[in-house]
């Protein structure tokens, strides 16, 4: 019997490889999380700003891969623009989600670290606000290397490790008037592995990497 992700990588005609089963359970278990509050409009910072810059290093290329493409907005952003795009992600319930929403692009259920394709497919890959949560960065960027032809481009979104210090957080200052918010830093070298409440019961693994 197949196992899901050999189904899964037949069903879009890519090569089956063994999806790493590290983090991805808290990804599975709150999918909804991230699909209600950052998809399909629902985040300015995606409209006004991430989706913007995509599309203007994405024009041009001929076929994507899309690495951690979650429910497939910036795979269907790239479709839009005329090329062939494959979206892979470890949460099966994302990948359902970007296959119901459609845009043109293929998917596919598989990890950053073992990406299921041959040497050399794409001439772009990008990878938006994803390596954060990546246990093995070097395999991931390793496989990305080993995917993307010579000469071709990773786009590599990522929030600013400098926000994400382990211990970090809003500082409401009431000892001014009127009042101020500011970030705290935490300790920015340490590169840590935390479990991080992002919503009330919703729980999400970060790599803090300087």
């Amino acid at each position: 019997m197949p196992t899901q992700g050999e189904s899964d990588a037949k069903s879009t005609g890519v090569r089956p490889r063994l999806i790493p089963q590290v983090s991805d359970e808290l990804w599975e278990a709150h999918a909804d999380w991230w699909i209600d509050e950052f998809t399909d409009g629902a985040d300015p910072e995606y409209v006004e700003q991430i989706l913007p810059l995509a599309a203007r290093e994405l024009d041009g290329a001929a076929s994507v891969l899309d690495i951690g493409c979650g429910d497939g907005q910036v795979s269907r952003l790239a479709a839009s623009l005329g090329a062939t795009v494959t979206g892979i992600d470890p949460t099966w319930n994302c990948v359902s989600v970007a296959a119901e929403r459609g845009g043109g692009a293929a998917y596919a259920r598989a990890g950053a670290a073992a990406l299921p394709f041959a040497d050399a497919t794409f001439d772009t890959a990008v990878a938006c606000l994803v390596f954060e949560h990546i246990d093995d960065v070097d395999a991931a960027i390793a496989e990305v290397a080993r995917v993307v032809r010579p000469g071709g481009r990773f786009l590599f979104f990522l929030n600013h490790p400098i926000l994400q210090a382990p211990g970090s957080v809003w500082v409401d200052d009431h000892l001014v008037d009127p009042p101020e918010q500011y970030w705290r830093l935490g300790p920015y070298l340490a590169e840590t592995e935390t479990v991080e409440q992002v919503q009330r019961g919703v729980w999400k693994r970060f790599n803090h990497r300087t």
